[in-house]
């Protein structure tokens, strides 16, 4: 059986084991193993003749071929993990969702070595997540239909996992737009807030159409709270992460609010997180 036969398979697997409480281990862990097996085929495919497939193997070494052109070789058996996948994909130019991607892996590291047990908002998540990058992977880097390729069933258990989840973001979106804030750029932290327990993107205020600041805010997911000072604070520092890793030597871009010695003035936009526009 291929790499790509047991992809599928592995996938088929996940997707029907999903509906079993006592198979959420196995459902995880092969939804997970299903994807690495599509990600090692794209690079089992892009391997040169007689490489013994170079691109999926952890140990590669230069030999010369019979006309003495020098080529890499893969040795061993051993593949590659998702950090060699992650490497040889970026040099290669194959896009993936890695932050989507993250998010399952950190289920399936969750149930398979803490045992923990996902919620039923959890498990949507985790499928939604596999919905996009299956069907984007099958679509972009493999040129295949997701529903051909998976077949009716799977493909809707899939397609109804995103569908509720899409409607989850659509009314947590619409949550937060709600809220009065000082202005646009601290409503799109609060767009991308990602929840520091759960990684789930859908933290929403406890009492949506005030005044942000006003409000509490809590993943749905894991019941976690923040206030609006937490979000912002953290949302800040993802905002201009760029700033921090870029190795240049720049002024940061904010500091604390001198006016109201609460918030974050973000100089860029002339805004204090907490207090408002300063002129």
């Amino acid at each position: 059986m291929s790499l790509f036969d047991n992809a599928i398979r592995s996938i088929r697997i996940g997707l029907n084991d999903y509906w079993r409480d006592d198979r959420l281990v196995s459902s995880v862990r092969n939804l997970y193993a299903g994807i690495l097996l599509l990600f090692k085929h794209k690079l089992f495919i892009l391997s040169a003749d007689g490489s013994n497939a170079a691109l999926i193997k952890q140990h590669v070494v230069p030999v010369l071929d019979k006309d003495g052109v020098l080529i890499w070789r893969g040795v061993g058996s051993k593949t590659i993990d998702v950090a060699g996948i992650r490497s040889r994909f970026q040099s290669l130019g194959i896009d993936v969702d890695w932050k989507t991607f993250d998010r399952i892996s950190k289920h399936r590291n969750e149930v398979e070595h803490f045992y923990s047990v996902l919620s039923s908002d959890e498990v949507a998540e985790l499928l939604a997540d596999c919905f996009i990058i299956i069907n984007r992977f099958l679509s972009d880097n493999l040129s295949l239909n997701a529903k051909e390729v998976l077949g009716d069933e799977a493909w809707e258990v899939l397609l109804h996992a995103y569908e509720v989840y899409e409607f989850e973001m659509e009314k947590n979106e619409s949550a937060v737009s709600s809220q009065v804030f000082h202005h646009e750029v601290i409503k799109n932290i609060f767009l991308e807030f990602r929840c520091i327990d759960c990684s789930s993107p859908l933290v929403r205020p406890s009492l949506p159409g005030i005044h942000a600041e006003s409000s509490s805010y809590y993943c749905a997911e894991c019941k976690a709270k923040y206030s609006y000072e937490d979000i912002c604070s953290m949302g800040v520092m993802d905002l201009y992460k760029s700033v921090f890793y870029s190795g240049y030597d720049s002024s940061c871009p904010f500091e604390n609010c001198n006016a109201c010695e609460q918030g974050l003035y973000l100089k860029e936009f002339q805004i204090c997180t907490a207090c408002g526009p300063i002129n």
